[in-house]
Order: structure tokens, then C-alpha cells, then sequence
């Protein structure tokens, strides 16, 4: 996801550009395959880099953690980076640059938002049912045939004061 951004390496500070993103479905890394990217970014040139800001929008593959069906999960992924025009001694390591070429790669970036906009335990809808706990069958497709028989035996007693 490369874009050239040379108009603003020679612009004056404070000098904006708009940046349309309509990407098709593709892999961002070998752990994020995005069924698409959208959205739109302001780059503005400061005095030693580039802030790209904006948001975008797309959707992953996920599983539920409850049912385990793969599930859409649609994302909205908030991005500001900046990108450094030259690396030089103030910026011993900077994260991204703006390449040689004029141009800047948002993969990385994109890539490491989307990571942290995905929910730790994603559900395919917030009344997911999950799994049967004894026979695994998958509750949201209707009730499993085990009933609530088994008891520890441990427990025995306290059944007889209900």
C-alpha cells in the first residue's frame, strides 16, 4: 500500500493533502487478510515529517469465541502515524520513513492499527449461545439433547433442599 507523496515533500509547513483509500481484498502481513480497505486520510507536512491521519474502515475474518463459527467482523480503525522525511540524528529509530522515491507505505501501520482495534474475544453477535459444555454441540442452531442429568455426586445432597 504504497502512495506517493512527493508534491508535499516539497511543499511549505502546514501544506494538506487528501488521500482517497479503496483498497480490494488483500493480505496485510501474514497474520491480517482484510476483506477490503476504505476510508479517507489527511497528510499534512510539518517540518521534519508527514502526519497521515484519517480514518478507514474494513471488515476480518474472525471466530467466535463462543460458538467458534467464523464470523464479518467489521472494523473502523483510527489512524494518525508520522512519517520522517529524512532520518537523521533527532531520530536515532524512526518507525516509518518516507522512502527515497517519495513515497510512503502504510502497510505496516494500517496493519498494526487493525491489530489493535480487534476485540481480545470477539462474539459473532452479543447473544451468541456458544457451545454445549457437555457434547459441544452448537447452541445458537437450537437445544442439544443432554438435559442437566449429571450431577457430582458431591453435590447430591444439595439437590435435596431444592
Amino acid at each position: 500500500m504504497r502512495y506517493k507523496v512527493s508534491a508535499l515533500i516539497r511543499a511549505e509547513v502546514g501544506a494538506q493533502a487528501s488521500l482517497e483509500i479503496a483498497e480490494p481484498q488483500r493480505s496485510i502481513g501474514p497474520d491480517v487478510a482484510v476483506e477490503f480497505l476504505r476510508g479517507n486520510l489527511r497528510l499534512t507536512r510539518t517540518d521534519r515529517h508527514i502526519l497521515v491521519e484519517g480514518i478507514l474502515r474494513s471488515a476480518v475474518a474472525s471466530e467466535c469465541v463462543r460458538c467458534l463459527d467464523v464470523f464479518r467482523l467489521p472494523l473502523q480503525v483510527r489512524l494518525e502515524e508520522v512519517f520522517a522525511l529524512n532520518p537523521g540524528p533527532q531520530l536515532a529509530d524512526p518507525p516509518y520513513l518516507v522512502e527515497p522515491d517519495g513515497t510512503i507505505d502504510l502497510t505496516h501501520a494500517v496493519r498494526e492499527h487493525i491489530l489493535l482495534v480487534q476485540p481480545i474475544k470477539p462474539t459473532c453477535r452479543p447473544e451468541c449461545l456458544g457451545l454445549c459444555s457437555n457434547c459441544g454441540k452448537n447452541l445458537n442452531e437450537g437445544p442439544c439433547d443432554c438435559g442437566d442429568e449429571a450431577i457430582d455426586p458431591r453435590l447430591a445432597a444439595l439437590k435435596a433442599l431444592l
